[in-house]
């Protein structure tokens, strides 16, 4: 009796329970759909978690490496595991979803992204290039870069590689090509770190879920004969030694590059046929070959006062003189504007500003200023950059918006990618301005306001011979200003104004500007020292004096450094040393000078090594240290610095000795011509 009383028990309880799990499962009937998103959303939102821990452990490794008081082994350990765990995060479909400008500022700018889509016989690819350059500071070595690719058909199939392990390479634009090899990529961009010259091509072919490097094959080729074609293992070099840069971009029905070097009146064009072989061939841009006799010359001028000192160019020679002079004056006052309330308020400061002729001819004069602003106790020291465009022929300035419309259409030609940064590590940051950004920026660009702390903040235009450039404001991390070229060819007639300019724009080869030197040196304001100047022959200049002296700007000695000739006549005013930025001369610290082409060019290049100080004296502790500097001779009969070389030099320790400055520096690949 008790056994069948319990068995009754275990029957009432068994079918409540089958009562409950049925009434459950009625209920989730009700609702397919919401039992199917509960269902789904756990391993989503696990994975979510998951892709977001990776992306904060990501941003956290790269802080460590940018850390430069963080133990060395440390950073470089945490150098390998950002490579390594980038190239993972990269594999997460949620990365597929940020866009390229997105990404670059998560990694603070330290990533130089650009995303393009193909359609393939097999459907749409769509295709990433990341660029990721470690700090100088840890390498030892100067752009040292690594490249990576991501690619995927849907979300669901996200697939990432890192094709490249360090080196100076950065890839600026790709082609993705089905062939009769498979699927080809062709990665496009400059091999220098320093300057957009000389260009490589090489190709990769994607066999499963992997690419690997494969030979090209150069059939056809016609090149002209300032253009210069070497095979470095799998990969091509071009180089055209007589113009300042080049500029690569794919060929918009996507089977080959476009290859352009600035002030050439010839292209280049690689296509790649369907069997993998590669021609090479040449074609006229728009600009003519045929020079026009200009009925003018520059001369340099400077204003000087009170720790301000601008170089401008003055017009000479010219016919009409009302016309030169009513010139002159725009330029001198476009040159100082804003920048004597230094001088009139007394405010402690040091601005150097020089100039460099951007597109001279019968038309048109466009001069480019760039410098550096010192103001006292400000936190850092501000890069000053401006323009002056002339029409000639009316004596007037010229606008950017009196070349194009600054609307809609315009800005999305820009964001389109038909723009090449000056500074190719700037590329993917003018991805971060909105249209509505970009529009205000450019519609009000080359007005300056009057004050430099106003004109940093505005943008300007410039000419060059078969381009038109543009400069934004930026951070001051990256450069305060970022500069964009486009092709005048690029440029639609229906976003041009004035067909009268724009039927001259491209017409005239422009010429070099041609200069004369200045007064003699004055002994008064510059202390030379007699043991480190010496008797030199140099290619722009013929021999030589090259002196070394102090100055005292604000009251702090400087090193400053000129080229005099036989009768003591400035012949060339050398840019600000490096060690001059943050520091103090030590009087008789020049200790050693050389004169040595060092980026094997043609021309000799001036090395300085000379010792400072941190400016603390009386009962504070002085702490002396060495600081070298190199001076680039370029053509034109100038001599330029790389500010981010001559950091690197002095940060790893190589500016001890002259031998040790050559040895850092030969192994680096620096063309400034």
């Amino acid at each position: 009796m008790s056994y069948l009383k319990y068995a009754r028990i275990c029957y009432v309880l068994l079918l409540l329970i089958s009562c409950v799990v049925l009434n459950g499962c009625t209920k989730g009937q009700d609702s397919p759909t919401a039992e199917e998103n509960h269902t789904l959303s756990l391993p989503n939102e696990a994975k979510t978690i998951t892709y977001s821990k990776k992306l904060d452990t990501l941003l956290e490794t790269l802080h460590i490496i940018n850390d430069e008081n963080m133990n060395s082994d440390v950073r470089q350990n945490k150098l390998q595991d950002f490579t390594q765990d980038l190239n993972l995060l990269l594999n997460e479909p949620e990365s597929v979803e940020i866009t390229d400008g997105e990404f670059a500022e998560k990694f603070d700018n330290k990533l130089i992204v650009i995303t393009k889509s193909f359609q393939l016989k097999s459907g749409r690819l769509n295709v990433r290039v990341v660029n990721y350059r470690a700090p100088t500071t840890l390498t030892g070595t100067i752009g040292d870069k690594y490249t990576f690719i991501q690619w995927w058909s849907t979300k669901q199939l996200v697939h990432a590689q890192m094709l490249e392990d360090g080196g100076p390479e950065l890839t600026t634009d790709f082609v993705v090509r089905d062939s009769e090899h498979g699927i080809q990529l062709w990665l496009g961009g400059h091999v220098s770190i320093y300057h957009p010259y000389p260009l490589f091509v090489n190709l990769w072919g994607l066999s499963g879920r992997k690419w690997t490097q494969k030979s090209i094959d150069v059939g056809k080729m016609k090149l002209p004969d300032s253009w210069e074609l070497n095979k470095d293992v799998d990969e091509l070099i071009l180089e055209n030694r007589q113009h300042d840069s080049m500029s690569i971009e794919g060929l918009d029905h996507g089977d080959g590059f476009l290859i352009n070097s600035d002030g050439s009146e010839q292209n280049l064009i690689i296509e790649f046929s369907t069997s993998g072989e590669v021609r090479i061939d040449s074609e006229y841009s728009t600009a003519s070959n045929t020079s026009e006799q200009q009925s003018y010359e520059l001369i340099q001028e400077k204003y000087s006062e009170n720790g301000v000192v601008i170089k401008y160019p003055q017009i000479t020679k010219l016919k009409d003189t009302v016309k030169q002079k009513s010139l002159n004056q725009i330029l001198k006052t476009e040159a100082v504007k804003g920048l004597h309330e230094y001088v009139d308020s007394g405010t402690e400061a040091h601005v150097e500003i020089d100039y460099e002729i951007k597109r001279q001819s019968e038309r048109f004069l466009s001069v480019q200023y760039t410098g550096v602003r010192y103001v006292k106790d400000a936190a850092y020291p501000s890069h000053m950059f401006y323009t002056t465009n002339l029409d000639m022929k009316q004596a007037s300035r010229i606008k950017l918006r009196d070349l194009v419309k600054v609307e809609k259409s315009f800005i999305e030609l820009i964001k389109s990618g038909k723009i090449t940064a000056v500074q190719p590590e700037q590329q993917g940051l003018i991805s971060d301005f909105t249209k509505d950004d970009l529009i205000q920026l450019l519609a009000n660009a080359d007005v300056t306001k009057g004050s430099p702390a106003e004109a940093e903040m505005e943008s300007f235009s410039y000419l060059t011979n078969d381009s038109l450039g543009m400069s934004v404001p930026m951070a001051h991390v990256v450069g305060d200003h970022a500069e964009y070229e486009i092709r005048f060819a690029q440029i639609p007639e229906n976003i041009r104004q004035n067909e009268e300019l724009w039927s001259e724009l491209s017409s005239i080869e422009d010429q070099s500007v041609s200069t004369v030197g200045s007064g003699k040196l004055d002994t008064d304001q510059y202390e030379i020292e007699e043991s480190q100047s010496f008797q030199t022959t140099l290619e722009g200049f013929g021999k030589v004096r090259f002196v070394s002296t102090y100055g005292y700007p604000e009251g702090l000695r400087k090193f400053f450094f000129f080229l005099l000739d036989d009768q003591g006549h400035i012949l060339y005013s050398f840019p600000y040393f490096y060690g001059n930025r943050e520091w103090v001369a030590r009087y008789g610290g020049v200790e050693a000078v050389a004169f040595k082409d060092v980026n094997k060019d043609g021309l000799k290049d001036v090395i300085v090594i000379a010792n400072v100080d941190n400016g603390i004296h009386g009962s504070g502790r002085v702490d002396e240290f060495s600081m070298g500097g190199i001076y680039f001779q370029k053509k034109n009969k100038t001599f330029t610095t790389i500010p981010t070389l001559d950091e690197a030099l002095n940060d790893q320790g190589h500016n001890q000795t002259v031998k040790d400055v050559i040895q850092y520096v030969s192994k680096q690949r620096i063309n400034v011509n």
